[in-house]
């Protein structure tokens, strides 16, 4: 620079030799370091940029042999331009190993951003070199302006793939936590579905063989038995035991997986409003606009599941006279609707500690639905469930 813009060429002094040596020595780190960081931020987006660790090991071998040999021999590096230029070219060998990696894998946005670094760098280092011989005597040197520049654009470009980086691993991260929880919610469905199974199958071996076994022995009393009263008797008796024999398998048809992934989600529904109607504790009403609507089993035993569940919830805390289950499918979406006329409640404050509904709201999001709950004081609750088919 002091030579392009003054003519005037320092004489080749220790002190001019020795700061030669010490810029030399600055730009063989900075070659490495660059680099280095190049490589650690590839393998940050990709480990299997690994494999380049024999280049970053060469380079770095190249880089303390160097100085070791300016500290060694630092009259004979100080002279010598073919060892200058060598070490140069080394230099743009070992990076373009780096540079065509990053061009090859341009389809990653944050690859883009770093092989515009490193091109930027490259330009500006090639201009600053073209300079430095292109023109003598007293034109100006734009070399270190061209450096600056570069440098600037680099920068800009690295803060650019950092910044992206940063929102791309808090996207990944958020989307691993939703997964993992998906995933937990799933295991845990599974678990109360094998819970549910091994229930249904006890009451239906042992309780209801039971119940059977007595209603047989209450069959034969009735024959036996000719005594008017006493026969009425058996015959209210054998009634009941029936009627619970007929709840009971209904009820541990609603319980296991076969059963429902057997029958199609209407009648599942209606089975479930039935039983409830048997009760005589509240009115429920279904209504379907598409009794044939097949859906996977997943799906059906979460949706079956949830209708089970408002109603316990309805009969339990809401004090309402009627459910209304609505159910319809438009477009590749399937809508249930449930409704009840009770006290409803505050939706913020009930909302917040209810695990109920929080429950509900968990399943439908496992299967891809979403979940909205409407609900007014003497007014009553109302949720509706919209999943894709």
């Amino acid at each position: 620079m002091y030579y392009k813009n003054t003519g005037d060429y320092p004489p080749k002094t220790p002190r001019r030799r020795a700061m030669n040596l010490l810029v030399d020595v600055l730009q063989m780190l900075s070659h490495f370091l660059f680099c280095a960081f190049i490589y650690y931020a590839m393998i940050i987006e990709d480990e299997k940029f690994k494999n380049l660790g024999v280049y970053f090991r060469i380079f770095l071998g190249f880089t303390i042999v160097y100085i070791l040999a300016v500290v060694g021999f630092p009259l004979f590096m100080s002279r010598d331009f073919v060892v200058f230029l060598i070490s140069r070219m080394v230099i743009i060998g070992l990076s373009l190993v780096f540079y065509i990696q990053l061009y090859k894998n341009l389809d990653k946005v944050f690859f883009r951003y770093l092989f515009a670094a490193v091109s930027f760098v490259f330009l500006s280092g090639f201009l600053a070199l073209w300079d430095s011989f292109s023109t003598e005597g007293h034109s100006k040197y734009t070399g270190f302006d061209y450096l600056c520049y570069g440098f600037f654009l680099e920068n800009l470009c690295f803060v650019g793939a950092f910044v992206y980086r940063y929102f791309k691993v808090n996207k990944e991260k958020k989307e691993a936590e939703e997964l993992y929880l998906t995933q937990l919610y799933a295991t845990k469905l599974e678990i109360q579905q094998q819970t549910m199974d091994n229930i249904g199958k006890e009451i239906h071996d042992n309780i209801g063989q039971k119940l059977t076994l007595a209603s047989i022995y209450m069959q034969q009393l009735e024959h036996e038995n000719k005594q008017t009263d006493t026969k009425e008797g058996i015959q209210n008796i054998s009634g009941i035991l029936n009627e619970t024999l007929w709840e009971m398998r209904e009820l541990t048809k609603s319980l296991t997986q076969n059963s429902i992934s057997e029958q199609l989600i209407y009648d599942l529904i209606q089975k479930e409003c039935e039983r409830v109607e048997k009760l005589k504790i509240i009115k429920v009403k279904f209504l379907c606009y598409d009794k044939k609507l097949i859906l996977d089993t997943e799906i059906k035993t979460i949706l079956v599941r949830i209708v089970q569940e408002f109603i316990q919830n309805s009969i339990k805390h809401s004090e309402c006279e009627t459910i209304s289950i609505v159910m319809h499918s438009l477009k590749q979406k399937a809508t249930l609707v449930l409704t009840d006329d009770g006290i409803g409640f505050d939706l913020e404050k009930r909302y917040s500690n209810g695990m109920g509904l929080k429950n509900m709201e968990k399943r439908v999001k496992m299967i891809l639905g979403t979940f909205a709950i409407e609900s007014k004081i003497n007014v009553g609750t109302k949720i509706t469930i919209t999943l894709p088919i």
